[in-house]
């Protein structure tokens, strides 16, 4: 890797760090929550600028494995700084959010339903493209996050594996 490829992760890494904390400080966390966040989104968010410009790996890959990175640091850092992992995960993945694949879907609607029956079809096949990118994108970023809180909270195996109370049950 060369210098000025190495620049251009950090500068990815740098305003990625600004977005989560701007995002972290609408939940009003503690300052040490809050660049937690910040690096963790600056993580995130620079290993998928790296998997997607140096590795080659489609936008969808990516996401998942920034996403599941994020999920495994934010889960080991919550339980050192005793916060809940919403605190840190909500606000380091916001910035991967596939914002341009969401607009151009609205925008190639738009323009499919204000063309003509001949040129329509270019614009549908755009619509469906970048709505599904869209939609994976998310479905990656969920998943990336859930994984890791899945397999090592004991509160969400207890939750699953516990009896079933019913509160409006009557007990006779």
């Amino acid at each position: 890797m060369s210098a000025a490829q190495v620049f251009l992760v950090l500068e990815d890494m740098f305003f990625s760090f600004i977005a989560s904390c701007g995002f972290g400080a609408l939940s009003n966390p503690p300052f040490r929550g809050l660049l937690a966040a910040g690096c963790l989104g600056a993580f995130g968010h620079g290993f998928r600028y790296f998997l997607l410009n140096f590795c080659g790996l489609h936008i969808v890959p990516a996401s998942f494995l920034a996403a599941l990175g994020i999920g495994f640091l934010a889960y080991f850092a919550a339980q050192r700084m005793q916060m809940f992992i919403e605190v840190l995960t909500f606000p380091a993945v916001l910035p991967m959010i596939p914002g341009v694949p969401a607009y151009n879907t609205m925008i190639s609607l738009v323009k499919f339903l204000n063309a003509s029956p001949e040129s329509g079809h270019g614009y549908l096949v755009q619509v469906f493209y970048n709505g599904f990118l869209a939609l994976f994108v998310l479905s990656a970023l969920v998943l990336g996050i859930l994984c890791p809180h899945l397999m090592f909270s004991r509160r969400c195996w207890e939750f699953t594996r516990r009896p079933s109370e019913n509160p409006h049950k009557k007990i006779n």
